[in-house]
């Protein structure tokens, strides 16, 4: 029999809300028997871009989708990438994930717009190539010449 071992992943501090594997989302959708359903579900945030075009958000869409009596219909997730527009408060900055349809089951869901908290998509001590940088813990740092 062959055994795979897999590398178990770096921790990288706390990048999850302490109340849920993600962050809230909401949806409409029209439901298999011609009704409107309704999805709850959370995004697992991969990733903010921000270039020229605009801000992306990049992570893994998972939903939960129910006819409107209650009744599961079913649970699907996809890897997904949405607009976001990047709104001032209290002097920083709020990632707005606007209004958009996501593929779940072969349904289009209607997301409704979300905001997503600034420490989760603005990380501080992470680099892109994954090491956290160090500050200096006093004013007494100086550089010397080679």
């Amino acid at each position: 029999m062959t055994v795979i071992a897999f590398r178990p992943r770096p921790s990288r501090g706390v990048l999850r809300p302490p109340h849920g594997d993600g962050i809230a989302i909401t949806g409409t959708f029209r439901s298999p028997r011609g009704r409107s359903g309704t999805m709850t579900g959370s995004l697992r945030l991969q990733r903010l871009v921000i270039v020229p075009r605009g801000a992306f958000v990049t992570g893994v869409f998972t939903g939960e989708l129910r006819e409107p009596d209650g009744t599961l219909v079913g649970v699907d997730s996809r890897r997904a990438s949405a607009p976001a527009d990047l709104v001032s408060f209290d002097g920083g900055l709020r990632p707005v994930v606007r209004p958009l349809q996501l593929d779940l089951m072969g349904i289009a869901i209607d997301v409704h717009s979300f905001a997503i908290e600034p420490w989760l998509a603005f990380p501080r001590g992470d680099s892109r190539t994954g090491r956290t940088t160090r500050r200096a813990r006093s004013g007494r740092s100086r550089i010397e010449p080679v």
